[in-house]
C-alpha cells in the first residue's frame, strides 16, 4: 500500500490518472470515504481498496454493433422465410389485403350512425368519431391500433352474461306508520 495514499487518500486520488470519468468518480469517493474515518483498521482496509481499484486495469468499452447489421432475431425470421413453403408465401402476399379488409369491415361497424339523442359528449359518439378523423388523418396507424384492440380482445377472458349468477333482488320492507 503506498503511504500517501493512506495519509491523504483524496489527494492521492486526485494525482491517479482515469480516462473514464466514471472510473475517476468511483475513486474520488472511495477516498473521501477514507478520509472521513479516523485512522484504524477500516480505513486501511478503504485505503487499500483504493489502491486496488487504481491499479486495476480498466474494463474495456463495449463494443457497439454495426446498426447495419441484423440482428439473430432477424436472421431467424428471413431463415424461415426463405425456407417457407409455398402456402406460406401465399398467406404473406395477401396479408396487407386481408388487413385492409378487415379494416374497412371494422370501419363500417363503427361508421353505422350512432343515435342523435345521446348527445354530443356520449362516450359511443366520441369514440366513433375519433376513429373517423383518425381514419382520415393516419389510416396506417388506424389499421395498427384495431389490430392491436383485437388481439387484446382475443386474449381476455370471456365474460359472458350467463356466466354470471344475477344478483338477488332485495326486497323492501313495509313503510311504518306513524
Amino acid at each position: 500500500m503506498t503511504m500517501g495514499a493512506l495519509d491523504d487518500p483524496i489527494g492521492w486520488a486526485a494525482a491517479q490518472a482515469a480516462a473514464d470519468p466514471v472510473r475517476r468518480r468511483v475513486l474520488e469517493a472511495l477516498a473521501r470515504r477514507a478520509a472521513a474515518l479516523p485512522p484504524g483498521a477500516l480505513r486501511e482496509q478503504l485505503v487499500a481498496k483504493l489502491v486496488r481499484r487504481a491499479r486495476a486495469e480498466p474494463a474495456p468499452l463495449p463494443v457497439r454493433r454495426a446498426t447495419n447489421s441484423a440482428s439473430p432475431l432477424t436472421e431467424l425470421v428471413a431463415r424461415l422465410r426463405a425456407g417457407a413453403s409455398p402456402e406460406l408465401r401465399h398467406v404473406q402476399a395477401h396479408h396487407r389485403t386481408w388487413s385492409a379488409l378487415r379494416l374497412s369491415r371494422r370501419m363500417a361497424e363503427v361508421s353505422v350512425p350512432v343515435p342523435e339523442h345521446l348527445g354530443p359528449l356520449n362516450s359511443q359518439v366520441l369514440v366513433a368519431r375519433a376513429l373517423q378523423q383518425l381514419q382520415a388523418l393516419s389510416p396506417d396507424y388506424l389499421q395498427r391500433l384495431l389490430t392491436g384492440l383485437d388481439t387484446l380482445a382475443a386474449l381476455a377472458p370471456p365474460q359472458a352474461a350467463a356466466d354470471k349468477p344475477a344478483r338477488p333482488v332485495a326486497k323492501k320492507a313495509p313503510a311504518r306508520r306513524r
